[in-house]
């Protein structure tokens, strides 16, 4: 699930972007902002917050390999796509990226038994 909503967040906001962008190319600055904003949240915030938020629905503590692990692997393997998200419209990062992202978390999840 945290999957899914990074990515809506990424797609969604930058295709805002261009939307305002071709709207308005004079007011490029409320593009950016967009971008930034979009950046922060998909990329940097809302992905540890979801695997804590997740794990603790479950019932599971410790999972801070799974936080860790999970946010970095999301970090560079989205913000290495990111470009063509950026410019693309209609654009998706890679299904292989969203599969491995799934198999990690899968295999992670039983890591936070060893820090109860």
């Amino acid at each position: 699930m945290a999957i899914l909503v990074c990515h809506l967040i990424l797609s969604a906001g930058y295709a805002a972007a261009r939307a305002q962008k071709r709207a308005d190319p004079d007011s490029s600055w409320v593009a950016a902002e967009i971008h930034v904003v979009t950046f922060v949240l998909g990329l940097l915030l809302v992905m540890p917050l979801l695997l804590w938020a997740g794990m603790r629905i479950l019932g599971e503590r410790g999972n801070y390999i799974l936080i860790i692990v999970g946010s970095l692997i999301w970090w560079c393997g989205a913000g290495f796509n990111l470009t063509q998200l950026k410019y693309t419209p209609g654009a998706h990062l890679p299904v292989p990226l969203l599969v491995g992202m799934v198999a990690v978390g899968a295999l992670l999840a039983p890591t936070s038994r060893l820090f109860r």
